[in-house]
This record gives structure tokens, sequence and C-alpha cells, in this order.
């Protein structure tokens, strides 16, 4: 059987890990390449670590990329365009609705496919209900506008593919992001509450919340919080008792490593967390608020604990810290939920099946 040529279009640096849209992205790219005659378009300027870090990909691809930082729209129509009549692609892939323009460059007979990563309109009204500035006003309604243009629309999380498959029917595809880690051990004497995050805003002011109204609660307890990704350079100085930041942690396997009790804090957002699926996935038991498990829903109480004051949330921390036997149970619930959930068959299988029909 051919492969189907694929053209990906996206503005995700994901060679730098950090955050989990490069992590998304760079993930389903491995994806495509495995089945797919691969063109990554990135229609910015790249950096130095870019090219190694192709070469270094599981699956071969091309990479295309563009040679100004801030490139018109115009100009990278028409170069999407051309790219479409050299390469005749079966499939362009989008990434994100920012990119939504760019449907004006692609020629008609080519398939067009785009990755939401979350619904635009949902982080817009979780903005605005707490009072953070919004940057795209777009409701749903007007948001299904513009994916109606698609002959696939990839949602990253079943509450988003519901909702816009109850309108396009089949052409929503659930596409999760697949996480496959070993299992924690579970330490019995140890007290470590591990929290990894990028400097998203929503990120800082979820950490910010759990310092300054949960931590109180914990630091008392014995107990040890351990940043890790690049939000740690923004912790308060000096550091809190009891917390210690480890900085950006490159390898996923060793960024979870000494953890007891992993946590997400965040209070606002959309679409689905990484590091939610990753302290799952890493067999972590694991507390969070109703956002930080959203399109989770149906493991909260089974693989993982939600609370969304701060007196429950030290409370369930507390829990997991003080009583093993219930530590064990999550772990193993937590392990077991993310690998049926999260693996790459699970996640990529109805796309990449589509894809070679």
């Amino acid at each position: 059987m051919s492969r189907p040529k694929l053209i990906f279009v996206t503005r995700s640096r994901y060679w730098r890990p950090g955050n989990g849209e490069a992590a998304r992205t760079a993930a389903l790219i491995d994806a495509l390449a495995e089945v797919c005659d691969l063109t990554v378009f990135f229609p910015e300027q790249p950096d130095a670590a870019t090219r190694p870090f192709v070469e270094r990909s599981r699956h071969r691809y091309r990479l295309a990329v563009g040679d100004t930082a801030r490139p018109e729209r115009a100009a990278l129509v028409s170069g999407l365009r051309g790219m479409c009549r050299q390469i005749a692609p079966d499939c362009v892939l989008l990434s994100r609705l920012q990119l939504d323009f760019l449907r004006l460059g692609v020629p008609d007979g080519i398939r067009l496919v785009i990755d939401t990563h979350d619904l635009v309109s949902d982080n817009a009204a979780s903005r605005a209900s707490v009072g953070v500035a919004v940057e795209e006003a777009l409701d749903f309604e007007r948001e299904l506008g513009f994916l109606q243009h698609y002959d696939r629309v990839l949602l990253i999380q079943p509450d988003d593919h519901a909702r816009v498959a109850a309108a396009l029917g089949e052409r929503a595809l659930c596409v999760p992001h697949p996480v496959v880690l070993p299992a924690q051990p579970v330490r019995p004497d140890s007290r470590v509450v591990g929290y990894a995050a990028s400097q998203w805003v929503a990120n800082r002011h979820g950490l910010q919340w759990f310092i300054e109204d949960v931590w109180p609660a914990l630091s008392a307890e014995r107990a040890e919080l351990q940043v890790a990704g690049h939000i740690a350079a923004l912790l308060p100085q000096p550091l809190p008792e009891g917390i210690h930041a480890r900085g950006f942690v490159p390898d996923i396997e060793t960024l979870w490593s000494g953890v007891d009790v992993a946590i997400n804090p965040v209070r606002w957002g959309s679409g689905l967390k990484i590091k939610t699926v990753e302290a799952l996935a890493a067999g972590l038991p694991l507390v969070s608020t109703r956002e930080g498990g959203r399109g989770l829903e149906d493991g909260a109480g089974e693989a993982f604990l939600l609370a969304d004051d701060a007196t429950a949330f030290a409370d369930a921390c507390r829990a997991l810290l003080d009583d093993l036997p219930l530590r064990q149970r999550y772990a193993s619930a937590a392990h077991a939920y993310a690998r049926d959930r999260f693996s790459p068959a699970a996640c990529y299988g109805d796309l990449l099946a589509w894809l070679r029909a």
C-alpha cells in the first residue's frame, strides 16, 4: 500500500520540549511520519536546535522552514500553495485554529485536517470567568463555523469531541496525547509532592494558588514540594520552607522519578492537560483541580482525586501521603487508566486509519 503524502503546518517549536503544545506536536509528527510521506512546514525562522532534532527522529520526514521571524499572511498562503503544487499532497493538516487562514493556500481536491489542540472558545470563556484577559474572543458557534470547512477535525479529549461531533458527525475525531511510561515505585517512607509545568500563565496562577493557599497546610507535616519544568524559575525567592526547584528536566521518565504524589493545581484553561496525562502514565497518585482533569472525568475518584478548594486539595494530598494502601491503590489505578486511554493505538488509531483509506 502506498503511503499518503501529507503536509503538516505548525508554528510550534516542537523540537524544544517543556510545554504541552510542543509535546503534542512532536508526538503527532512522529506518528504521521511512520505511515505518511510527511513534509512539516514551519513557516518561521528555525533555530540551532531544529535540524539536530529532526535528524534524530525515529521516522524520516522533510522539514520546510521560513526565512523570517514574522512572515506576512499573504506570503504564507502563497508559499503553501506553491508547496502543494510541488508535492501534490493527499492531505494538508493545520495545527491550531490560528492557522485557518492557510486554507486559502490549499487547492481543491486535497483533504483538509485541523488539529485544534483545544477549543479557542472554551479557553476564552474560562479566562473570562476568572478575570484573565481574553486574547481571542470567539464563541462556540463561530468556532464551529471555521471547523466545518475541514474534512477531519482533531479534538484532544472526549468532551471537546462530543460537542464538535454533535455538529460535524464523523468528521470529528478524538485524538488524545499518547504517553507510555514505566510506573514509579511507591515509596513507603517518602512524602514528596511533585509538580511540573511550563511558564504558561494558567500554570503560574495555579502554582501561586497552591503555594499561598494549600501548601501551608502541608508544609508542617514533613511534606516536600518539588517543582520541575520552566515554571521552577518563577518560584518566589527565597524559596518557602520545604519547596525545592528542580528546573527543566528533559527526560520524561526522570521528570517524574522521586515523586510520591503528583499535583495539577491549574484553575482555568481548556483542552487536555499533558502534565496530568504524564503523571497518570507514570503511575503516580494524582490530586488535580477539575480543570486539570478536564476530559478525564471518568477517572475521577478511581484513577485520581479531584479537589477545587484549598482545604479539600490539601486534605486529598495529605490522605495520599499518610495512607500507604490508599496511595498504592491510586498508583496502580492511575497507571492502568493511562495504559488504556493513552497508548499510541488508542490515541491515533482512528486518524491513521482514515489517512490510509
